[in-house]
């Protein structure tokens, strides 16, 4: 009898059958059952810890019983990993603590035998003492896994293990040698060969399952090599993944690249996924783009930040093209940056340039209109939010029209603009000279706050006002708001007017442009990327046409970043060299024959991923993908090498720094992006550029970097530290 939904709930003390449980919500005269889906956890949790604690021990109960099947421990381990999940994000510390509490009931129930046995019961234990931080009690509990007989080390449950113990700092030896004891334990000898870098697959054009591979398994090694920085093995291996199952890797591969690695190798692995028509989460679209807008940096060239800009609608079209999901977290986002590379506009300029203001002020707004339209189609409506995201941007780079015209627009559709935003108009309405604008918008800033106007506005708002009023030739506005206050209450609002005759506090208010003239190439840059945003728009739309998935056979996305490393290599020595290493040899053993019934084929004629592309093809352009991350990888490693070196020789650095070893944990991100780095990463694609090899040393080359041999090991701590 399967209970994996329903499961009878039976009272030890009362033998005689079930009875009616009325906090699990069963309907009077009925027998109660006992449910182990995920859904029902949750509704016990919101109506009561109490509740939930007496499912967990009925759970327990029913199993001494002997009236629970496999898959209902599996269920019950995998909804408290869940909860964990969820609490965390919403940092709700009392939940927590609950879901501890019960994981331990539910790990100690495993170990003494009171609940069926699974594979997957150890996977969601391991996963969630690694995602909260409990690493002592999933040590402990991986101890305990590991001193039992090998047929008991599932590869399902290993590959959590693994990142547990990469995570907690047991050493890469030390998770390497697990790795390989699970693949030595496998009955199936087609799992250990392909999950070797360069297996072969019978037809690179179909789909196929390999019987008993564990992409968990896999997983978790490649967690443990990026982690500990084995830049060359971590690329190996997702060749592999990408090998095997083109699309269906999982995101939290790709997390591992977005924040352990450089942002240009996180690009190339991104489109790579997109390709394949793999969905990408928001969370991970939101990190990409967070990365690109760190090198959105004043101090960096005009031209790297309008890259930088151009690559973030890239990233979208990509995104939406393999049917990700867009929200308003990546409008806010994009909105902002894209606002905040306007040419700066000084206060005082020449009439020329004053129609230059006005010309790009109306292209911008008619930008920011299609990109809020895109983004609302896709769910993505525009919020409050939305609104500072442009008015702040705009107003420090000096185009108060433009906060007034946008706002306008924004408040059209409904929205009312956050403090932040209200505070933006009331500047813009003082550098415009427009009260009917000052009075919108101190209105709009007195409805963000509470209906208790003498609590509710700080001292900076009433400065702002202040300014805006006299700049308005107001003066008599400011007095009259304060009348609005209690005496008792408004001292602290009439020392914020006062301290406006501070001419310091006035420079702080103010926008303070420097006088002179707009750049002209700033605006016919600036200009070049507002039509590039509306025919990017305009391209995903026509190509896309509502549908989830995009054709990129027939329409590839342009991946020609700057950060892109060059293709160096000839087609025609590329596709050489792949069925060189890709193909069985005529006169060589077969390798299919020496695996022989291993593969399951999910299609008996050529497959074709969601995005349009065959299996073939899309193999072949994951191939050369992953030969250019191998390349740039090197590279970056040893630009990476020698300036730590430089930095230990300076003492500003501790030797150990240069690898992670032992006892030591790898650290939370070993790339952070800072805009030296982007100039140092642009000058090496610029020398690889220039660089012209002959087919002799670029096959060289690559045969160099797909050999596992390459990376040199360094840790031989072969124990789990105490």
């Amino acid at each position: 009898m399967s209970l994996k939904k329903l499961l009878l709930r039976v009272d030890p003390g009362n033998k005689s059958g079930p009875h009616r449980s009325p906090e699990y919500g069963e309907h009077v005269g009925k027998p109660s059952y006992f449910r182990t889906d995920t859904d029902i956890i949750t509704r016990h949790l919101k109506v009561s810890s109490e509740g939930l604690r007496k499912w967990i021990e009925d759970f327990v109960r029913l199993g001494k019983l002997e009236l629970l099947e496999a898959e209902d421990s599996s269920e019950v381990a995998r909804a408290l990993q869940n909860l964990g999940r969820k609490h965390r994000t919403n940092k709700d510390q009392q939940s927590q603590e609950l879901v501890y509490e019960l994981v331990e009931v539910v790990r100690k129930a495993y170990i003494a035998g009171s609940i069926p046995s699974a594979a997957s019961v150890p996977l969601h234990l391991l996963s969630y003492y690694k995602e909260s931080g409990h690493f002592s009690q999933g040590i402990e509990f991986w101890n305990w896994l590991s001193k039992a007989d090998d047929a008991l080390l599932h590869p399902v449950f290993v590959g959590a293990a693994i990142e547990l113990l990469a995570v907690y700092g047991a050493g890469i030896r030390y998770c390497e040698d697990i790795y390989q004891r699970t693949l030595d334990q496998q009955r199936n000898i087609s799992t250990p060969y392909h999950f070797t870098p360069g297996a072969i697959l019978p037809d690179r054009s179909k789909a196929v399952t390999i019987k008993g591979t564990s992409f968990i398994l896999l997983q978790g090694i490649l967690s443990a090599r990026i982690l500990y920085g084995r830049w060359q093995s971590s690329y190996l291996t997702l060749d592999t993944a990408f090998r095997l199952r083109p699309t269906q890797i999982v995101p939290r591969i790709l997390d591992l690249f977005v924040h352990e690695r450089p942002l240009p190798e996180a690009l190339d692995v991104f489109f790579m996924y997109c390709r394949g028509g793999n969905v990408v989460p928001g969370r991970t679209l939101m990190a990409i783009l967070n990365s690109l807008k760190g090198l959105v940096d004043p101090t960096s060239a005009y031209t790297a930040r309008i890259q930088a800009i151009r690559t973030m609608f890239i990233v979208i079209e990509a995104h939406v093209g393999s049917a990700g999901l867009l929200d308003t977290r990546h409008l806010n986002l994009v909105t902002r940056m894209f606002v905040s590379v306007m040419p700066q506009c000084p206060m005082a300029m020449p009439t020329q340039s004053i129609r230059n203001t006005e010309h790009l002020t109306r292209i911008v707004l008619d930008t920011l209109t299609k990109t809020v339209g895109y983004f609302n189609t896709h769910n993505a409506a525009a919020d409050s939010g939305t609104f500072a995201a442009i008015t702040s941007p705009a107003l420090s780079r000096g185009y108060p029209e433009l906060v007034r015209m946008a706002s306008q627009d924004m408040m059209n559709l409904g929205l009312s603009p956050n403090k932040l935003a209200a505070q933006d108009l009331l500047q813009a309405a003082g550098l415009l000279k427009d009260p009917k604008l000052l009075e919108t918008a101190w209105t709009s800033l007195r409805n963000t706050s509470s209906s208790d106007l003498e609590r509710s506005l700080d001292a900076l708002s009433w400065s702002i006002m202040t300014v805006a009023a006299r700049r308005c030739g107001l003066e008599s506005f400011a007095g009259e708001q304060l009348q609005q206050l209690a005496p008792e209450s408004a001292v602290q609002a009439r020392t914020a007017v006062q301290s406006v005759e501070d001419n310091a506090v006035q420079q702080c208010l103010s926008v303070g442009q420097p006088q002179g003239s707009l750049q002209a190439n700033d605006v016919n840059r600036f200009e070049d990327l507002c039509a590039y945003v509306c025919t990017s728009l305009d391209r995903i739309e026509s190509v896309q046409c509502g549908k989830t998935w995009r054709d990129f056979h027939e329409n590839p996305i342009d991946e020609e970043t700057v950060f892109r490393w060059p293709e160096d290599a000839d087609e025609s020595w590329q596709r050489k060299l792949y069925d060189e290493l890709t193909l069985e040899k005529d006169d060589g053993p077969s390798t299919s024959a020496v695996i022989e019934g291993s593969y399951d084929y999910l299609n008996a004629v050529p497959a074709v991923s969601d995005t349009g592309i065959p299996f073939e093809e899309l193999r072949y352009l994951n191939w050369k993908t992953i030969n250019r991350l191998l390349l740039q990888a090197e590279v970056f490693e040893k630009r990476l090498e020698a300036s730590t070196d430089a930095a230990i020789q300076a003492r500003r650095a501790s030797p150990h720094q240069r690898t992670t070893t032992g006892h030591e944990r790898p650290s939370k991100s070993r790339h952070p992006v800072t805009v030296n780095q982007l100039q140092a990463y642009q000058q090496d694609v610029e020398n690889e550029r220039h660089r012209k090899m002959t087919e002799e040393e670029w096959r060289t080359r690559i045969l160099r970097l797909r050999n596992p041999d390459y990376e040199s090991s360094v840790d031989t701590n072969t124990s789990l530290p105490p």
